[in-house]
């Protein structure tokens, strides 16, 4: 007999859930009702920064660290939305004790600040497959110490244990102290040997994984996919601006610049255009972002918005006439599909990818329809913004049919993994 709806459990770790406008957290939130549907209970364990999911059981366990401490106090403020002078002064006198243990952490192991979860998420989850039974260990998000505690969980137990790598733990480019490259080198190592399956959101991260650990055959790729929103398709604009949209964070490597020079080009060239292009930008920005956008040339041409919630960014997705995808121009780029362009494809918009050397996503895109440019060349971009332009101006610009890339589908084939059903691949 089947089990009914409800009756199957899996235990969910991720440290990140419930916070607007984070993509880690929106990757496993919105698979939550899909588990459901499917007749699977998932018992949530992450850490405290988000809102509580009060559907069904959701478990908090907390960094023991400094480090994640003062992340996460900081993260209870911000939710509470204390944010004035007085606010920061009480912030302020309740780390200052942790401050010498911060700062003697942060020269001796220099990680990330949620590194320190796994101790107590791991005694709280090893204690509810004792209380539960869940059938499968699922861990995911953008925190490594997820897939410690998982780990740790399953080996006590015996239960299986899906684990699912949002982005490399490892890349060519690393940044990091030697002694953060050797942890997480080991961490990948043990989730790779040691997971029943690993999943990867790209063909390459999986197999540069494989290429640097044990992990066999045990490896699959599930793009992640984005659920279509009621708002969408928009209905086509007839208005008097060209608007190229991008919704993200802006740091490092992953900037304007390289889209603000190709813009500057054109315009330069054909001046007149400056009164029917627009380029809007949502989200956070480093310093060096801001100041890039500020100081473009053409007064009126280039807005930033900032951070918007979650359901503001979808509006701006559903006014746009292009949507613009940047990717970092690093190495790791060839193994990382940025979030963001699933939801730019259900969105039913045009969209412009700056991508950088990374052959699946450009496929990804130019197969539904899309324009690709190089990410480190402005010439590139420049004549994808003026052959944009040109079909815009002669009416023949038309909007991409659809996505079949869908929470459903990753949902369904998450399942069928946990089920022995998925071939590998």
């Amino acid at each position: 007999m089947s089990p009914g709806p409800g009756s199957r459990r899996w235990l969910v770790l991720s440290y990140f859930s419930r916070i607007d406008g984070m993509a880690c957290a929106q990757h496993i939130d919105d698979r939550i009702p899909f588990l459901r549907n499917a007749g699977i209970e998932p018992i949530l364990l992450t850490g405290p920064c988000g809102e509580r999911w009060e559907e069904g059981r959701h478990e908090i366990a907390r960094c023991v660290a400094p480090s994640g401490v003062r992340f996460e106090l900081r993260h209870r403020f911000r939710k509470r939305g204390w944010r004035g002078p007085m606010h920061k002064v009480l912030e302020f006198l309740l780390l200052f004790p942790t401050l010498p243990f911060y700062l003697l952490e942060k020269i001796l192991v220099d990680f990330d600040s949620q590194w320190s979860w796994f101790p107590l998420a791991a005694r709280r989850g090893y204690a509810l497959c004792g209380e539960i039974g869940p059938e499968l260990i699922y861990s995911t998000g953008g925190a490594a110490s997820a897939h410690i505690a998982a780990g740790m969980i399953a080996r006590r137990s015996g239960i299986p244990w899906i684990a699912e790598f949002q982005d490399p733990l490892v890349h060519g480019d690393w940044q990091r102290g030697r002694m953060a490259f050797k942890a997480f080198s080991f961490v990948e190592r043990y989730v790779c040997a040691r997971a029943s399956r690993v999943v990867f959101l790209t063909v390459e991260a999986g197999r540069l994984a494989a290429a640097r650990t044990t992990l066999g055959d045990r490896g699959r790729c599930i793009y992640p996919g984005a659920g279509p929103s009621p708002e969408f398709p928009p209905p086509p604009r007839n208005g008097p601006f060209l608007r190229f949209t991008h919704l993200g964070s802006f740091g490092g490597s992953r900037n304007p610049a390289v889209l603000l020079e190709a813009a500057r080009r054109l315009l330069e060239e054909r001046p007149e255009l400056a009164g029917t292009m627009r380029f809007d930008f949502y989200g956070s920005c480093d310093a060096n972002s801001k100041r890039l956008l500020r100081e473009f040339p053409r007064e009126g041409v280039v807005t930033f918005h900032g951070r918007v919630s979650r359901s503001a960014s979808l509006a701006a997705m559903r006014d746009a006439d292009v949507l613009v995808l940047i990717q970092n121009v690093a190495d790791y780029s060839a193994e990382t599909i940025p979030s963001k362009v699933y939801e730019y494809f259900v969105a039913g918009r045009p969209i412009l990818g700056l991508v950088h050397r990374n052959a699946e996503l450009a496929g990804m895109l130019t197969g539904l329809g899309h324009a690709v440019a190089e990410a480190a060349d402005a010439g590139s971009v420049h004549d994808a913004v003026s052959e944009i332009y040109r079909r815009w101006a002669a009416g023949t610009f038309e909007t991409p049919a659809g996505s079949p890339y869908t929470i459903a589908s990753a949902v369904d084939r998450l399942i069928a993994m946990a089920e022995n059903r998925e071939p590998a691949r």
